[in-house]
């Protein structure tokens, strides 16, 4: 052999040594990125299981951009089988959609998927919107049922309702109706047999009105509106807020683009209505790139005033915090406040004795005056109406504390508010309240509530936190004990049980004192985030696509058992 033909093997076994060493490296990446998947998600997932899902798409990604470079490096593989590999996802994709149809996105951003119903053993017979019913008689015997508002009558999450049965274990409650419903993330108001909600129907938000016996359409009040957001879904997300003035029943309402509704209970009257992008001069447009997720507030009503979050734009002399409507005529009465809104719903609380409006803005809490919406106290809260939001409500405790919540691994604290000494006010020529709001304790790693709430009773609060039951002492923050994984559901507490309705659509009852479930129920299908009520011996839930009714064993009696 030749000089030149030694030094030309030399170069090549030199070149494919180093393309082999090349490609080795390329896939040893691929290795990397593989076990971070499952150590990065490990690490992170005790965090936030959000976070962690996105750790884990990261490090997918990573591997599969990886291990393309490596496929294409690769000598002696025949073209075809690179374009084949390259190509993959795409096939596996189409094999996969033929027979799962994509559903939503869950709380936790991971695409949801249900089985197309040509597949399924069982076909599934989907409900239908009843037909607009001509009478709109209510009988009497569920006239006295009533879930009023947001959380319950006293909007704190906690029912009292001796026809309503939680021993599932001996007696599942039975389905009374099922129907189709509109998108939307609303939950129901009931009183005098009716009970109502939002949701998107075409091109317009419609507040819809619902026979509480069957299920019938008694009436619809329909705005021009649509809101949609690809993470957030489409249609309404806040709960109609019901209350009885002069011996009539009203409805306040407030739509994701802005219709602030009050409407006669059994009719659908409208008394008065404002349309908030209208008063604020901020389009739905121009909101909607701050606030992602639309209007999810729920009307609260105190002593004949509404009152509502407004917000903004990011310059804060277009903001307001919040609006008091007159619920007689529907005039406004103050605003309060330059803080953009969260997702939250103004509280009522009496601390020290003094009643005032709680709001849970973006990055603050703030407390109001009821009389004029004046600030009378805040504390920093962080969070982004754009980005990790913050839906959970306030949470009293005692005279004098309030636990606030989130989601996005920020947990939970809990304030002390309290009153200052009285002091004088040269520049106001009079004496007022100083007041101050300290933290007492704070913990990240417990009430992740993301888009749910926190209940509080005897001591302890209990919610979903990061979609995991919890239960957490109030005076020091520890956790007691940690039950079941529900995902971003809602929760309430009920006769001393708590009731869950998880994200994936079914009702579960499980026992307080020590998390083990009870006994569970699937509803729904598809994801399910909107709150649920118990009204009497009925349970009503919805989710975007189908409202059902069901009946506790302990309303057997009622009506002979119908």
């Amino acid at each position: 052999m030749s000089i030149e033909s030694s030094e030309a093997a030399n170069s090549a076994s030199g070149d494919a040594s180093k393309s082999r060493g090349g490609v080795s490296k390329w896939w040893w990446g691929v290795c990397f990125c593989l076990v971070m998947i499952f150590v990065g998600r490990g690490l992170v997932s005790d965090i936030d299981h959000q976070i962690a899902n996105f750790v884990g798409i990261g490090w997918g990604l990573l591997a599969w951009i990886f291990a393309l470079i490596a496929t294409w490096r690769t000598r002696g593989w025949f073209l075809p089988y690179k374009v084949l590999i390259t190509i993959l996802p795409i096939l596996v994709w189409g094999v996969f959609s033929l027979f799962y149809e994509y559903t939503g996105v869950s709380g936790e951003v991971l695409p949801q998927f249900r089985l197309r119903s040509v597949w399924r053993w069982e076909k599934v017979v989907r409900p239908q919107r009843p037909e607009l019913n001509e009478s709109r008689a209510v009988e009497d015997a569920y006239k006295g049922f009533e879930f009023t508002q947001y959380l319950g009558n006293e909007r704190t999450g906690s029912v009292q309702e001796p026809l309503f049965s939680t021993a599932w274990d001996q007696r599942l409650p039975e389905e009374v109706w099922r129907r189709e419903i509109g998108a939307g993330w609303s939950g129901f108001g009931v009183a005098q047999g009716i009970a109502v909600t939002l949701e998107q129907v075409d091109q317009e938000e419609s507040l819809t009105a619902l026979r509480l016996s069957d299920g019938a359409t008694l009436w619809q009040v329909k705005r021009p509106g649509r809101h949609f957001n690809p993470l957030g879904g489409l249609g309404p997300r806040s709960t109609p807020t019901l209350v009885q003035r002069d011996g009539e029943w009203l409805i306040v309402a407030l739509t994701a683009t802005g219709h602030l509704i009050c409407a006669e209970l059994t009719q659908g009257t409208v008394r008065w209505e404002l349309f908030l992008p209208e008063i604020t001069g901020v389009s739905k447009e121009a909101f909607e790139q701050v606030v992602f997720w639309g209007r999810s507030a729920s009307p609260l009503v105190v002593e004949g005033t509404v009152i509502v979050p407004v917000g903004g734009t990011r310059d804060a002399s277009t903001r307001c915090s919040l609006m008091a409507i007159d619920l007689a005529d529907g005039s406004v009465k103050w605003k309060g406040g330059k803080e953009q809104v969260s997702y939250a719903s103004p509280v009522l609380m009496q601390l020290e004795g003094v009643e005032q409006i709680v709001s849970v803005n973006e990055g603050v809490v703030t407390g109001h005056a009821l009389d004029d919406g004046r600030e009378l106290w805040s504390s920093q809260w962080p969070s982004k109406s754009d980005a990790d939001a913050c839906s959970s409500q306030p949470v009293q405790v005692g005279s004098d504390r309030i636990l606030f919540g989130k989601g996005y691994a920020q947990g939970s604290k809990l304030v002390k508010v309290s009153r200052a000494e009285i002091i004088a006010e040269k520049d106001k020529g009079g004496e007022g309240l100083v007041w101050k709001a300290e933290d007492v304790w704070v913990n990240a790693r417990v009430l992740k509530t993301k888009l749910t709430s926190a209940i509080h009773e005897d001591g302890k609060f209990y919610a979903l936190s990061d979609g995991i039951l919890e239960c957490v002492t109030a005076d020091s923050g520890e956790r007691v004990w940690k039950g079941g994984r529900f995902g971003q559901g809602q929760l309430l507490l009920v006769n001393g049980s708590l009731v869950v309705l998880s994200e994936d659509g079914r009702i579960v009852v499980v026992d307080k004192q020590s998390g083990k479930l009870i006994a569970q129920k699937e509803v729904l299908e598809g994801i399910t985030w909107n709150t649920f009520a118990v009204a009497g011996p009925y349970l009503l839930v919805r989710n975007g696509t189908q409202a059902v009714c069901l009946r506790s064993a302990a309303g057997e009696s009622l009506q002979g058992g119908k």
